[in-house]
This record gives C-alpha cells, sequence and structure tokens, in this order.
C-alpha cells in the first residue's frame, strides 16, 4: 500500500496544499471502511475536517476505485452447512419406485460363476460285516485336554 500512500499524499498536496503520512493513512482506512464511494464522500462529510468540492468528491472516488476490497471468505462451518442444505434439498427429489406385478424377481447370481459343487460320497465297502461294526461302534478320537 505504499505507492497508494504515495498517491493520496500527492493528490493532497495538489487539493489542500498539505501532504501528511497520517491523513494520508486516515482516508486510506475511511475508504476501506466504506460501502461505497457515496458512503465515503459521506464518511468525509461528516468528519467535518474537508468541505466537499467536485475536485474532492472525483478524488474520493478515484481513492474508493484504488482501494483493494476484501474478499468475504466464508467460514468452514458455513459452507458445511450449505452443503449439507443442497444434499436435503436434492434427497428430496428422489421418490420411491412401485413395485410392477408384470416384473419378477431377480436372480442372484451365483457365486461359483459356472462351477458346479461335487459331493465326494465315500462308498460303502462291500463287506457286510466291517460295516455292521463300523455303524454300531462309532469311533472317535479322544481329545487332550
Amino acid at each position: 500500500m505504499g505507492s497508494l500512500e504515495k498517491w493520496v499524499n500527492d493528490q493532497l498536496h495538489q487539493l489542500l496544499g498539505l501532504s501528511d503520512k497520517y491523513v494520508a493513512q486516515f482516508l486510506i482506512g475511511t475508504a476501506q471502511r466504506s460501502n461505497s464511494a457515496p458512503d465515503f464522500i459521506q464518511r468525509l462529510e461528516n468528519t467535518g475536517t474537508i468541505d466537499i468540492t467536485q475536485s474532492v468528491r472525483l478524488f474520493a472516488n478515484e481513492l474508493w476505485a484504488k482501494i483493494p476490497k476484501k474478499q468475504q471468505v466464508e467460514k468452514a462451518s458455513r459452507a458445511v452447512e450449505r452443503e449439507a442444505l443442497a444434499m436435503q434439498q436434492k434427497n428430496r427429489t428422489y421418490t420411491l419406485l412401485e413395485d410392477s406385478e408384470e416384473s419378477e424377481p431377480e436372480e442372484k447370481p451365483s457365486r461359483h460363476k459356472g462351477k458346479t459343487k461335487r459331493r465326494h460320497i465315500r462308498k460303502k465297502k462291500a463287506s457286510s460285516s466291517e460295516s455292521d461294526a463300523d455303524e454300531k461302534t462309532p469311533t472317535k478320537k479322544p481329545r487332550n485336554v
């Protein structure tokens, strides 16, 4: 803002015949707090330090135009709230689908994709005496405790 302050000092010297660092900073600060050029001129008039003439109005308009404007930064919580409201609005547009009587339920895809599961069954032996003994006394392995 050094070049802006220098420009304001030069303009003040031409308008009022005085050039002061603090007056330049005051004018720049007042312009930054103003919402528009007419608001800036009104604030200058309210201070009672300067008579508002046509040349002062031109200077004030030019100064207000040169002031860098602050970007309105949205708070993070406000952004999250805005996104949530947008999502709620979007969700309200969705509707449930009616189940058609003509449609058939879809089959679930097989997990084995074309492979058939085989059962391996041991064939019983032909001798009946061995198979009878196996059937009567089931053999279990003792568990180790």
